[in-house]
């Protein structure tokens, strides 16, 4: 394919951001991968001498932004995970800023795979079928509406445990078990699956329920909380489908691009 005249870097050790650099050059596009997640001497060396028109930031913010100084104006970004404050010096420089965790399409196809990326883990950490097993899901958004379609659909028993009472009508109108969640406390057996993105868990000495943690750092747990039953698992899609996950993120970048 001919090349484009956009210069477009990937910036993280997320593997889907090497693969999505590679899949983007296929399609015709410059692309140029740094395998990285702070800004350092080397990104700076590569930003002056590549000069990017797009940059793909990391699914997680990183510690150090670019300097606004150093990329060229009206450079299109294209951010994770990434706070205000950390974003206000792009936009009041002009770039055009774009998140794609934000984009609908994306992150539909991103919970799927990280429902099916949580499979493997299941499978890998407990050696256990999930058919006849019970499972409780903490919030009812999109990644929470994948992985209780996959486990249903796979025989388990579903509970969704939710504040908000849109989500436990729909989730109750869709056929699962709902709960009302009110405490930071559960009792509660086999497994519990939090993608709330907050910490509002309390665990208990005598607890012992296992927990898989599909949401952002810093987790579900409270501070000073037991956490031998527990793991958090972030960036599954580019862990377990970095072709997969880098296909459906450069369908998105080109989508919003294009916009």
């Amino acid at each position: 394919m001919k090349k484009t005249d956009e210069k477009w870097l990937f910036i993280g050790t997320d593997q889907r951001m090497l693969a999505c650099s590679r899949l983007m050059e296929e399609w015709g596009n410059n692309t140029f991968h740094y395998d990285g997640n702070e800004y350092s001497e080397e990104l700076a060396s590569i930003v002056d001498h590549y000069s990017p028109t797009h940059v793909v930031f990391p699914i997680l913010q990183m510690s150090h932004s670019i300097p606004v100084e150093k990329l060229k104006p009206h450079t299109k970004l294209f951010t994770g995970v990434a706070s205000k404050d950390w974003l206000l010096p792009y936009e009041v420089a002009g770039n055009p800023v774009h998140s794609y965790l934000h984009e609908v399409e994306y992150v539909w196809e991103n919970a799927r795979l990280t429902a099916e990326g949580f499979l493997l883990e299941y499978y890998a950490s407990t050696k256990r079928l999930v058919f006849g097993e019970e499972f409780t899901i903490a919030g009812f958004g999109k990644v929470a509406k994948a992985t209780a379609d996959v486990l249903s659909k796979l025989g388990a028993s579903v509970t969704i445990l939710a504040r908000s009472a849109d989500q436990i009508g729909e989730a109750s109108a869709l056929g699962y078990q709902t709960e009302r969640l009110e405490t930071d406390t559960l009792t509660m057996d086999g497994t519990l699956i939090n993608t709330i993105p907050a910490q509002w868990l309390r665990v208990k000495e005598n607890d012992q329920f296992r927990i898989f943690d599909l949401a952002s750092a810093p987790g579900c747990l409270k501070a000073n909380s037991p956490d031998e039953y527990y793991t958090i698992h972030l960036g599954l899609p580019g862990k377990h489908f970095p072709v997969d996950a880098a296909k459906a993120l450069a369908a998105a970048l080109l989508r919003m691009n294009s916009r």
